[in-house]
């Protein structure tokens, strides 16, 4: 469950189940981005749709969670807090700073671990980084292994799989800009929502 209070922990994170796959994708990625391979051509089981509904979609289900959990809970602010994340937007805005799409399983955990990793150092990662990272994870999607995992998935699986990924890194920048500095306790969740998607240490990332 995402708690949009700023104070509790916030582990929406690679949920329902798939934690071990999205270890997978990231596994030795950023090793790999040490050479200079080219990027390979994106196949299906990178390539996602996200439209309007299916964002509405999940945040509805994180809404009915945080109720289900809490029946106190003001509904109002509950709103206010998941609409201010602007996850569809945030994600949108930083794909096209980094020359990266929206529609790509591969784009989307490069784009959130980025983010992830600027928030927890403080530092604008490096565009050249971030899309060798990119790179990096789409040739461990493109493994046969990972796609038949890829396979084994749902539409709306894989959907709700790499939103809460995307949801986890928007709230939890929205609660980080809403307090408006990076406390310790933050720092612990960067690294756990770092840790939920198959990297280990955001400490020791370079990115920059």
């Amino acid at each position: 469950m995402a708690q949009y209070d700023g104070s509790a922990s916030l582990s929406l994170g690679m949920g329902h189940g798939y934690t071990a796959l999205s270890q997978s994708v990231m596994s030795n990625a950023f090793a790999a981005t040490k050479g200079n391979k080219t990027s390979p051509k994106a196949n299906n089981a990178d390539y996602i749709y996200l439209g309007f509904s299916h964002y509405r979609g999940f945040e509805q289900k994180v809404f009915n969670q945080v109720l289900q959990n809490d029946k106190n809970t003001d509904k109002g602010k509950l709103r206010s807090f998941l609409t201010s994340a602007r996850t569809m937007y945030h994600f949108a805005t930083r794909a096209q700073e980094v020359g990266l799409k929206d529609t790509y399983i591969s784009d989307i955990m490069a784009i959130g671990i980025a983010w992830n990793w600027e928030m927890y150092h403080e530092k604008k990662a490096s565009r050249q980084k971030v899309v060798a990272l990119r790179n990096a994870i789409r040739d461990n999607i493109d493994k046969s292994s990972i796609k038949a995992q890829l396979a084994k998935l749902s539409d709306e699986d894989k959907r709700d799989w790499i939103l809460s990924f995307m949801y986890n890194n928007s709230m939890l920048a929205q609660i980080i800009k809403n307090t408006g500095k990076v406390s310790s306790l933050q720092k612990q969740q960067l690294l756990k929502t770092a840790q939920q998607a198959g990297v280990p240490d955001i400490a020791s990332v370079t990115l920059n």
